[in-house]
């Protein structure tokens, strides 16, 4: 089940980018932002009470051990939604599929810096690979000039996103052993969704809503987007309490295979051989970081 439970993560955010493409015509990516986290956390609710879990009597005293990790994981898995949605944005559909390796990257380095683990030569050879799959894509084939004047701007930009996505990671394994992951995910949503609503207040306060009248496929994907980031990160912290740390990545990898083809399919974007030769990279680089992981488990 928990391999299920992988797929079904990497399958539901590979419509990340669909959703945001659906709801942009209507709301810029700061009020997509926050649509994300608020209906996140009514999904979280829902199934809080679906599973009829109550509130730990204690659990002002855990939110008060926990603040500033809580804070901390917060602010920065609000800077990876915003920066990913305005991305995604004004770019293509499937542009977010880089913020894995990004993350996994990120992840790595952390580990060596702050746990001071060992950083093979192996590993640095699949993460320049990752970075190199990451270049390929953002590259595409276009003339350097073009590259250099819009491409690398919104890469950075899922590059950010990708690493603020790994600080919120760090965040849940600080506080993962103290909180239970649902109370941990919504106390630290809840605070994302009140960062999220401080830059669209000045459009509310201009007025610039009034007469916003979104489709039923917008409203769709504001639901759905919630759903996915709700459901999904319950999902996500199931699975990791039944398959081994090593296949995680490994599987939600995939995710770049459904975006590409969303995006495809969806909204006509272009295939490229640089962005399958990208793609195939940074995961065969993904995989690579956690291959000496996997021969050890093999071994015991």
């Amino acid at each position: 089940m928990g391999y299920l439970y992988l797929l079904c993560v990497a399958l539901m955010f590979s419509f990340g980018g669909t959703c945001v493409k659906l709801i942009s015509p209507y709301y810029g990516p700061e009020l997509i932002t926050f649509f994300r986290f608020i209906t996140g956390v009514f999904f979280l609710l829902l199934l809080k009470g679906f599973k009829r879990q109550s509130f730990p009597h204690n659990f002002k005293e855990l939110l008060r051990q926990n603040f500033k990790w809580i804070l901390f994981g917060a602010t920065a898995k609000w800077l990876a939604y915003f920066t990913e949605n305005y991305a995604l944005t004004h770019g293509l559909s499937y542009g977010n599929i880089v913020t894995q390796p990004a993350q996994t990257i990120f992840i790595t380095l952390s580990s060596v810096i702050l746990f001071h683990e060992k950083l093979p030569f192996r590993k640095v050879l699949c993460i320049l690979l990752c970075m190199s799959g990451v270049l390929c894509i953002s590259w595409n084939g276009r003339p350097l000039s073009d590259f250099l004047q819009g491409n690398v701007y919104l890469m950075g930009l899922f590059l950010l996103s990708g690493i603020c996505a790994g600080s919120h990671v760090l965040s849940q394994k600080m506080i993962g052993d103290r909180m239970d992951i649902i109370d941990s995910n919504l106390s630290i949503f809840t605070i994302s969704s009140l960062l999220s609503l401080i830059p669209s207040l000045p459009s509310i306060f201009r007025g610039d809503l009034m007469g916003v009248v979104p489709t039923f496929s917008c409203v769709f994907a504001i639901i759905g987007f919630g759903l996915i980031t709700g459901l999904g990160f319950y999902l996500n912290a199931r699975a990791l309490q039944l398959v081994p740390f090593y296949m995680v990545p490994v599987i939600q990898s995939t995710m770049a295979i459904f975006a590409i083809t969303w995006g495809v399919l969806f909204f006509h974007e272009s295939l490229t051989i640089y962005v399958v030769g990208g793609t195939a990279a940074f995961i065969i680089g993904l995989i690579g970081l956690q291959f000496k992981e996997f021969n050890r488990k093999k071994d015991h």
